[in-house]
C-alpha cells in the first residue's frame, strides 16, 4: 500500500522538562499550572495485546461500517477534503504550529512545559487534551484539563515511546510519539507510535491504550499496528481507528473500548490519515483514496 516515507525521530527528551516555569499561549502567566506539579510516570508498556482489567463501558452493540462512497484524490489536497465535505477535527491553534486549524486556543493553556512546547491542543468539549513535546513529532506529555480549567491528570508516556525491540540501522527512526488522546468515564484513550516501517521495530508499534486517570495504571493495550492515523473516533463503546503504511496492509479497526479487543476490520487502499464522524457517517481520508462510510 502507498504512503509517505519515513522520517528521522527526535532524540528523547529525558526528563529536564521539569524545571522552567510555564508561559501562557497569551504570552501572559498560565491560568493552569503545570510547573509546580509533576507528572505521573507511566510504568512500561507490554508492546502487546493485554488486559489488566476492562474500562468502564456500557455494552452497546459495536458500529457496523458500510461502504458508500470511494474516490482517489490527489494526495496533497487534505485541506479541500476537510472543506468540501464540512468536517472539521477538534483541535486547536497552537504557537508555532505548521498548519491552521479551526479552534482557538484559549489564553489560559500553557504554550510550554519545562523545554517541552504544546504541539496538540484537542477539544473534546467537556476536556481538554494538551499534549507537549520538543518537536511536533514528538508528543511526550499529556494533560487533561477539564471544564473548570482542573488539570484532572498530567502523564508523561516516554516509556511507552521507545520499542523494546529495533531492527538493526533503524534506532533513529523508531522513536515514537502521542498521536492522539480522549477521555471518557475516568480513563484516558491514547495511540503512540512511530513513523517508519513496522519491521523496524519488528512490529512492535501502533498502539491504542487506556490509562486510569486517577492511577495512571495500564487498563488494556491493543494488538499492534492498529491505530497510525492522525486522529481515532470515540463512538459509544467502541473505537474506530485505522493502520497503513507503505508495502503494509491496510485496515479501519472497530475496537472494544472495555477491552482493547479489535471487533472488525475493514480494507482500504492505503494508509489512513484521518477519520471524522458526522451525521452518522465516518468520512475516511487515506494516503490517495477517500472514503465515506454509513455507521449503522
Amino acid at each position: 500500500a502507498a504512503g509517505p516515507a519515513p522520517q528521522p525521530a527526535p532524540s528523547p527528551g529525558g526528563d529536564s522538562a521539569a524545571q522552567p516555569p510555564q508561559v501562557a499561549a497569551g504570552g501572559g502567566a498560565s491560568d493552569i499550572a503545570l510547573d509546580g506539579r509533576s507528572p505521573v510516570k507511566l510504568a512500561p508498556p507490554p508492546f502487546g495485546q493485554t488486559l489488566v482489567r476492562p474500562a468502564p463501558t456500557g455494552g452497546s452493540a459495536a458500529p457496523r461500517l458500510v461502504k458508500v462512497a470511494e474516490q482517489k484524490n490527489a494526495i496533497t489536497d487534505a485541506a479541500a477534503w476537510f472543506t468540501r465535505n464540512g468536517l472539521s477535527l477538534p483541535t486547536l491553534q497552537v504557537p508555532g504550529a505548521p498548519r491552521s486549524e479551526a479552534g482557538a486556543l484559549p489564553s489560559f493553556v500553557p504554550a510550554r512545559y519545562g523545554d517541552h512546547a504544546l504541539v496538540k491542543a484537542i477539544d473534546h468539549g467537556d476536556h481538554l487534551a494538551l499534549l507537549y513535546g520538543q518537536s511536533f513529532n514528538d508528543a511526550r506529555f499529556v494533560a487533561i484539563v477539564d471544564a473548570a480549567r482542573k488539570v484532572v491528570a498530567f502523564l508523561d508516556f516516554d516509556s511507552f515511546l521507545t520499542p523494546p525491540e529495533i531492527a538493526p540501522g533503524e534506532a533513529a527512526f523508531v522513536r515514537g510519539h502521542v498521536g492522539w488522546a480522549v477521555a471518557r468515564d475516568g480513563v484516558l484513550y491514547v495511540s503512540s507510535g512511530h513513523r517508519t516501517y513496522a519491521a523496524s521495530s519488528k512490529g512492535k508499534n501502533a498502539f491504542l491504550s487506556a490509562i486510569d486517570l486517577a492511577s495512571g495504571q495500564l487498563l488494556w493495550q491493543s494488538a499492534p499496528l492498529v491505530c497510525n492515523a492522525e486522529n481515532f473516533v470515540l463512538r459509544g463503546d467502541h473505537l474506530v481507528c485505522g493502520y497503513g503504511f507503505t508495502a503494509e496492509p491496510d485496515f479501519l479497526y472497530v475496537l472494544d473500548r472495555a477491552t482493547g479487543k479489535v471487533v472488525s476490520k475493514l480494507p482500504i487502499k492505503s494508509g489512513p490519515e484521518y477519520l471524522v464522524e458526522k451525521e452518522g457517517k465516518l468520512f475516511v481520508r487515506t494516503y490517495d483514496t477517500d472514503y465515506v462510510f454509513d455507521i449503522r
